[in-house]
C-alpha cells in the first residue's frame, strides 16, 4: 500500500483551506492498518488494532474499515451509524467488526438500489461522537480513561485505506444514517481533501444537522465535549446562532462547487427528536422543514430534501444490520422503526428512484415532502 500522497497532504484544490491552517486534516496518512482479511464476499476488512495514541472504538478495541471492489469508476462511503456519547447522555454504539452488511445503500442484488455495482467502502461507527471527536474521558474522575472518543482519528483512517484502494474515483457517494448521516458533514471536508477532483454527492439519513432551535450553547456544548474545534472555521464562529448544525452544509456548498448534497429524514423522526434532542416531534418538523428549505432556497440544484411522513428513523438500512448485530436483544425491535429504499416513497417516488436521479444528475432530483 502507499500512504505517500496523503502524508503529504491533500490540498483539496485550495478548499478548506481555512480548516487545514487549523489541523483538521491533521490524521490523514498519519495510521495505517494492523492487519487485513478477505472474506468470501470480497470484502477486505482492515483492522486498526487499538493504540495508545491511534484509532480506537470507545470501548477501548480495535477499529475496522471496509472496502469491495466492483471494479467500478465510482464508490459508496458509508458511515454507519449507531448513537451519540457525551456527558448529559451517553447511548451509543462502542465497539465494532469487520464485515459489510447487506443493508439497502450496499446491497449488491436489490433491484432498486441504483449504486448496487460502485465499489463500496463502509465505516465502522464506535466512537460516540459523530465522527468528530479527538478526546479520551475519565468520566468518574479515577484518573483512568473510561471512554476513547476518536472519531476524527478513526474517519481520517477510513478515507486513508478507502484512498488507497480507489485513488480515483469519478463519482463519490458519501453516504451515513443516523450517527453516520452526522458524520456525513465532517466528512464532507476530509473527503475532498482526499479525492479534490471527484464529483461528491453526499447523501444524509436521519442526520441532517438539527440541534435545538435558538440554543447555540447545545451544539457548542458537544463540540468542545469532543474537542472538535477543529471542524469549524474561525471565521465563521456564528453560523450555529440558529442552534442548528446544517448552516455549515450552506458554507460546504458555498466552498465546493463540486460538491452536491441530499437530506433524507422521515418528518417526526422518534430516535432523534425524542431521544437525543429530547423534543417534541412537531417541533422537531418545524426545524426540519425551516432547515432543509433554507439550504434548497438558497443552494437550488445542489441541495435537495426528501421528507416522507413519519416517526420512522432512517431510510437507507432496511432492517438494523447497520447498527447492530442480528444477535443482538434489541435487532426486532429496531426492525419495526426503520424504514427502506424501497419502501419509503413521496407521491409515488421511491426513494431507491429518487437517489438514481440524484447521482445521474436527473430530472427527478428536487425536493419532495409529505
Amino acid at each position: 500500500m502507499s500512504w505517500v500522497f496523503l502524508m503529504l497532504g491533500c490540498q483539496g484544490g485550495g478548499l478548506y483551506s481555512e480548516l487545514i491552517d487549523q489541523g483538521f486534516n491533521r490524521y490523514l496518512g498519519v495510521y495505517a492498518p494492523t492487519d487485513e482479511s478477505v472474506d468470501e464476499s470480497g470484502v477486505t476488512s482492515y483492522r486498526f488494532a487499538a493504540e495508545e495514541d491511534g484509532p480506537m472504538c470507545m470501548s477501548g478495541t480495535d477499529f475496522y474499515s471496509m472496502t469491495r471492489d466492483q471494479k467500478s469508476r465510482d464508490l459508496v462511503f458509508f458511515l454507519q451509524g449507531g448513537g451519540l456519547c457525551y456527558s448529559e447522555l451517553c447511548l451509543a454504539v462502542s465497539s465494532g467488526g469487520a464485515g459489510i452488511p447487506a443493508i439497502d445503500l450496499l446491497d449488491l442484488g436489490a433491484s432498486f438500489n441504483p449504486v448496487s455495482d460502485w465499489n463500496q467502502a463502509y465505516v465502522s461507527y464506535c466512537d460516540g461522537s459523530l465522527f468528530t471527536g479527538d478526546v479520551d474521558v475519565d468520566e468518574d474522575g479515577d484518573g483512568q480513561v473510561d471512554r476513547w472518543q476518536r472519531g476524527l482519528m478513526n474517519l481520517s483512517a477510513a478515507l486513508g485505506v478507502a484512498a488507497t484502494d480507489f485513488p480515483n474515483p469519478e463519482r463519490i457517494l458519501l453516504a451515513g444514517s443516523s450517527g453516520g448521516g452526522y458524520g456525513t458533514i465532517t466528512a464532507t471536508m476530509l473527503a475532498r481533501l482526499v479525492w479534490p477532483e471527484a464529483r461528491l454527492f453526499v447523501l444524509n439519513d436521519a442526520g441532517v444537522g438539527l440541534g435545538l432551535a435558538d440554543k447555540p450553547e447545545f451544539v457548542w456544548k458537544l463540540i468542545d465535549e469532543f474537542n472538535a474545534n477543529s471542524i469549524v472555521p474561525e471565521s465563521q464562529q456564528d453560523m450555529f446562532e440558529s442552534g442548528h448544525l446544517a448552516p455549515i452544509i450552506a458554507w460546504q456548498l458555498e466552498e465546493d462547487p463540486n460538491l452536491k448534497v441530499s437530506a433524507v429524514s422521515y418528518t417526526q423522526d422518534f430516535v432523534i427528536s425524542q431521544v437525543y434532542l429530547a423534543i417534541e416531534a412537531d417541533e422537531f418538523e418545524r426545524s426540519l422543514r425551516e432547515q432543509t428549505g433554507l439550504l434548497s432556497d438558497d443552494h437550488t440544484g445542489r441541495y435537495a430534501s426528501f421528507l416522507p411522513e413519519g416517526t420512522r428513523h432512517t431510510a437507507l438500512l432496511g432492517d438494523p444490520s447497520g447498527f447492530v448485530d442480528e444477535e443482538s436483544e434489541y435487532f426486532e425491535t429496531l426492525r419495526t422503526m426503520l424504514g427502506g429504499m424501497d419502501t419509503t416513497s413521496i407521491g409515488g417516488v421511491s426513494l431507491g428512484s429518487w437517489i438514481a436521479d440524484f447521482v445521474e444528475t436527473g430530472p427527478g432530483w428536487v425536493s419532495l415532502s409529505d
